[in-house]
């Protein structure tokens, strides 16, 4: 297909927001169309004056913030998604461009090769997910793909929330938010997350035997267990969460060892799992305090959620936050 023409024919489209899916907070749409006998999707963003969304606080920052992520999305499928693509399945990009800060991801449409979103995930649903995860981890720790300036991964971290932060009551979560982002970034064992890993970011395939990840606006540097995390509170509530994590966590662990297998010493790989294992508290500790500042009662803020946190402020109660 030729690209200059198949970006023209998208910029037609723009108009027509009634055959379209609106992206996230009135940035841009999602259209579906044939092309030369190819059934395709677009993603066509851009970032308005105005956020439409109730809990953000309109700033630059926050401007900024949403700017960039469709410029990591671009990023990565330019420069690193080959890397990925064999081991951890993902949409096919036809066509990418960025035309006055207006960004445009073309892809094959997966719907038309199986794959569909699920509103309620089955345990195998679950399983694949996770191995997903872990395959994509994996390829992080052993490839060179994070440079010295990588930025870290997810939409909630500290340095990246300050209107947020600034909105959370006072607290020893809100005290200890520095020293709580410092132990996650100290941990020698980062690779590159997903960032925005919930389950409406896969498609599972009508045939239960694959998934594909998409989305890829908040990756960066991270510890795995932060996309798990995130992945299991878009899965459960909080009695199912209680009653699944470890399985979860166990399962996902099972399938980093064997995805890192052949790269690295087994000495290495448990010295991976008991350092990521050690900060399951603090991942959600982490997002505990995001949620605190944009949304204090959010449905997320589980009874699991508080008890892991309070067990990362114990292991803090030493340390001057």
């Amino acid at each position: 297909m030729a690209t200059c023409a198949l970006i023209s024919h998208v910029m037609t489209l723009l108009p027509d927001s009634q055959h379209s899916q609106v992206l996230w907070s009135g940035c841009g749409h999602i259209y579906k169309f044939t092309y030369q006998d190819t059934l395709l999707v677009a993603k066509v963003a851009t970032v308005p004056e105005q956020l439409a969304h109730p809990h953000i606080t309109q700033s630059q920052h926050s401007l900024r913030r949403k700017y960039h992520s469709y410029q990591k999305e671009l990023n990565f499928y330019q420069h690193r998604a080959q890397w990925y693509i064999d081991a951890c399945p993902m949409p096919e990009v036809v066509v990418l461009a960025e035309q006055n800060a207006v960004f445009i991801v073309v892809f094959k449409d997966f719907e038309s090769q199986g794959y569909h979103n699920v509103s309620n995930a089955t345990p195998e649903h679950v399983a694949q997910m996770l191995e997903w995860l872990a395959r994509f981890h994996a390829i992080g720790l052993v490839r060179p793909v994070l440079t010295e300036t990588e930025v870290q991964g997810n939409y909630w971290h500290l340095d990246t929330r300050p209107d947020e932060f600034a909105r959370m009551a006072t607290g020893k979560l809100k005290q200890c938010a520095s020293a709580i982002n410092q132990r996650l970034m100290a941990c020698p064992f980062q690779t590159l997350i997903h960032g925005d890993a919930k389950l409406a970011n896969f498609a599972l395939s009508s045939q239960g035997v694959g998934v594909l990840g998409y989305d890829f606006q908040h990756i960066g540097k991270g510890v795995g267990v932060s996309d798990v995390m995130l992945l299991l509170t878009s899965l459960y509530c909080s009695r199912e969460l209680q009653a699944n994590v470890q399985i979860c966590l166990d399962g996902y662990f099972a399938h980093l060892a064997q995805a890192l297998a052949g790269h690295w010493p087994v000495t290495k790989i448990i010295a991976l799992e008991k350092s990521w294992r050690a900060l399951w508290p603090f991942v959600w500790a982490d997002f505990q305090r995001f949620l605190l500042g944009w949304k204090p009662d959010h449905q997320k803020l589980t009874p699991y959620m508080l008890h892991q946190s309070e067990l990362c402020l114990e292991q803090l109660s030493d340390v001057s936050c």
